[in-house]
């Protein structure tokens, strides 16, 4: 059975979606060092999915103050480090210096116009997604399929929460998503779904999904 037509998300209609999930992560947020503090064991569990992804140039999607891009410096050829807030960006050059191996990028909140076509082999978000919106959602898949090399990964953190209040007021701020709609959403932009796992977050029993995909 063919889908049913949907309205097109207007550029207005993104805009105000990503910013009303992204404007309040600014770098004073309290969040950030509790999240920072604590990465140790997620990185761990991280780990297993970026085993044999092409590290030449890594993008991490709403990068916040950094604590991923820490991780994947290291291991990256490249590194683009993109964020709604240009503070954040300030904080990140700040963090990690004029490296010549980082480009940073403050964006739209759902588009990378700035990141150039086929480029990326790595596109990579962890505990951001979760909070946005599912428009915006499908919106970063069709960028992504857009800025990934030939063979190229995502490994995609995004929330599994299919209740329909504010994303402010839903347990740990998770917006509207579920595995199998992320799934679905990536499909039609182009991805392949090599990987899902449902995995619990904050005591919330199948809260999140971990999804890896790839661009064949």
């Amino acid at each position: 059975m063919p889908d049913l037509p949907t309205a097109v998300p207007t550029e207005s209609r993104l805009d105000a979606a990503a910013r009303h999930a992204g404007d309040i992560w600014l770098p004073e947020h309290p969040y950030f060092d509790a999240a920072e503090a604590g990465f140790a064991p997620l990185w761990r569990m991280i780990e297993p999915f970026l085993r044999g992804a092409d590290f030449d140039c890594v993008l991490d999607l709403a990068t916040g103050r950094g604590r991923n891009a820490a991780k994947l410096l290291p291991l990256a050829g490249r590194l683009v480090l993109v964020d709604i807030r240009p503070e954040n960006i300030a904080f990140c050059r700040r963090r990690f210096g004029e490296d010549p191996r980082i480009t940073f990028v403050a964006n739209t909140g759902y588009d990378l116009r700035d990141v150039p076509d086929a480029s990326v082999t790595l596109f990579y978000s962890f505990d951001a997604m979760v909070h946005f919106d599912s428009d915006v959602v499908r919106a970063y898949l069709a960028e992504a399929r857009r800025v990934m090399a030939p063979g190229a990964r995502a490994f995609l953190h995004h929330s599994n929460y299919t209740g329909g209040e504010d994303w402010l007021l839903a347990p740990h701020c998770r917006n509207f998503m579920s595995q199998a709609l992320f799934a679905h959403y990536a499909r039609k932009e182009g991805l392949g779904v090599s990987q899902q796992v449902v995995m619990d977050w904050g005591g919330v029993s199948g809260l999140d999904c971990l999804s890896l995909l790839r661009r064949d």
